[in-house]
């Protein structure tokens, strides 16, 4: 694999104090509607923004899902501070079409219908049988002979990130969108998370092997105390990877070497199963857990009802800190001290998976050069700026030679993660740092960073079980949705029988004969089939 040549991207590690001094500004933010409409404090004017001036504006139209977070605030991106900056720099005027909060799907495939499709689209990726097939219908340009010239930039990572470069192209090498880009990885965000106060209660120590949780989870049940809330599919990665297997309802697949595996026919889901179903007997998991929200999930352990559960680290903390309640993390659970695992719960692939980050130009759109222009924009040196950080004055100032968030993030009255839904671009075509480096969030103090830090320097782990997120030919992915989607849902239901004993684990092996029965075989040789021609593909 060809070494990442992102140089500026690398990991900051000495960023640990990089806030130390935000927190005692004294200035109060000003409410986000009023921000975001705000004209923005614009960096010097380049030479390629006169020339922009001089010229007749373009405009063109873009379809995207808004973020959840940001439309709380504002009602369309034209009003995000980063998008309007950029707009002014390029030359380049946006028109942002966004579909109903929760109608993404039904809207987006009704632009197909339509007599003219926008511009560019965004949520690609959801086209019936992804992007390239949208590109083979004719409906997205094939952009692959145009990136050298239009979108130098991108085209420059594309073909830097062997990785990158595979996630992004079909199997004869096509391009037809611009993809989100993360070359660094962060720590997971998502650990088993625990109230300090509680453990100094119980007299425990953060609980690192499967026996010292269970030791803390029963001094919690003689407390009253639920120890522990499960993920309500009934599937917990941080517990699996202790026996070498990996599914979520999300990721189905995991690989053994270069062999592609379904964990429910392996033994050793029945020794996860076996300890799930323990724990629910003697009490540890909620009985509940199969039907609570992640909201419900949050009131009960802020109000100790239940001691653990598993959610995103910072989020958490810093809901803590605002409560008077100090959250720390688990590492990931071993059978055994000095165990080795082979995955890692978080995403450690460059390419970006949301609604917002596989965008595409349509068969309509008259000016194409500018479309690839606006959209190359968030991988050159300038636009990753922007986009990562915000507005230079208005979300953030220089200290020394350090870039420091100022109170319109910080002390934002709707709340720092909703803040960088308003100003950044949080989701979108472009090259994303690590949040250690440039989430706000984590930034509000040395703590709230350090709680997603923690246990990530451990070399006990790596993610050699993850498959990497290949692509499927058309028919391959219609054998795949008509074979695999009643195993997924007999298998999601057996999974919580098993855990809760209402089927007994003896009919395991029952259990496996009837997934082989509904064609499994088949859908792990297509799996294999794709990840065999990921592997293959070599950046041009």
């Amino acid at each position: 694999m060809k070494k990442k040549k992102i140089a500026s991207l690398a990991l900051a590690a000495a960023m640990l104090g990089l806030l130390a001094c935000a927190d005692n500004r004294e200035e109060t933010a000003k409410p986000a509607e009023e921000t975001a409409k705000e004209t923005t404090q614009a960096a010097p004017q380049t030479q390629e923004q006169a020339e922009n001036n001089d010229s007749e504006t373009v405009t063109l139209t873009y379809w995207v899902p808004i973020h959840s977070g940001a439309s709380k605030y504002i009602t369309s991106y034209n009003e995000n501070p980063a998008y309007q900056e950029a707009m002014k720099r390029l030359g380049i005027q946006i028109e942002f079409i966004h579909p109903a909060i929760g109608q993404e799907q039904e809207e987006f495939n009704l632009l197909f219908l339509g007599d003219e499709l926008p511009d560019i689209i965004a949520y690609a990726d959801h086209y019936v049988g992804g992007e390239f097939q949208g590109m083979r219908d004719g409906m997205f340009l094939d952009l692959t002979d145009m990136l050298a010239e239009y979108a130098p930039d991108y085209w420059n990572i594309l073909t830097e990130d062997e990785e990158f470069y595979r996630e992004s192209t079909d199997n004869e090498g096509h391009v037809v969108s611009f993809n989100g880009y993360k070359p660094v990885g962060d720590p997971p965000f998502r650990r088993w998370l625990l109230n300090q106060a509680l453990l100094d209660e119980l007299g425990c120590e953060i609980p690192q092997t499967i026996p010292e949780f269970e030791e803390m989870f029963d001094k919690m049940l003689e407390k009253g105390i639920t120890p522990y809330l499960l993920d309500r599919m009934g599937y917990e990665v941080q517990l699996m990877g202790m026996y070498d297997i990996y599914m979520n309802a999300n990721t189905r697949f995991y690989k053994d070497n270069e062999t592609v595996k379904f964990a429910p026919l392996e033994d050793a889901y029945k020794e996860y199963l076996t300890l799930l179903n323990k724990w629910y007997s003697k009490g540890y998991i909620s009985k509940d857990f199969a039907t609570l929200q992640g909201t419900e999930a949050n009131t009960l352990f802020d109000t100790g009802q239940i001691g653990t559960y598993l959610d995103p680290i910072v989020a958490t903390y810093n809901r803590g800190q605002a409560q008077g309640i100090e959250v720390v993390a688990a590492p990931y659970p071993r059978l055994e001290k000095g165990q080795k695992l082979h995955w890692n719960d978080c995403d450690i692939w460059p390419r970006m998976k949301y609604n917002e980050t596989t965008v595409v130009i349509s068969k309509d759109c008259e000016n194409v050069e500018a479309a690839m222009k606006f959209l190359n924009y968030g991988y050159t040196e300038e636009g990753i700026e922007l986009y990562n950080w915000g507005v230079e004055g208005l979300n953030w100032d220089w200290q020394g030679d350090e870039r420091v968030y100022n109170d319109t993030m910080l002390k934002n009255q709707f709340g720092t993660e909703e803040a960088s839904y308003i100003y950044k671009l949080h989701f979108a075509p472009k090259l994303t740092k690590p949040d250690v480096e440039v989430h706000a969030n984590l930034l509000k103090s040395e703590g709230a960073r350090g709680s997603r830090l923690m246990w990530a320097e451990q070399d006990m782990e790596d993610s050699s079980m993850q498959l990497p997120p290949f692509q499927l030919d058309e028919e391959d992915q219609q054998t795949l949705a008509d074979v695999a989607t009643p195993i997924y849902t007999y298998v999601d239901e057996m999974t919580l029988k098993f855990i809760t004993g209402a089927e007994p684990l003896d009919n395991f092996e029952t259990f496996r004969d009837t997934i082989r029965s509904m064609g499994m075989e088949e859908v792990i040789a297509l799996q294999q089939k794709g990840y065999d021609a990921y592997i293959s593909k070599q950046a041009k």
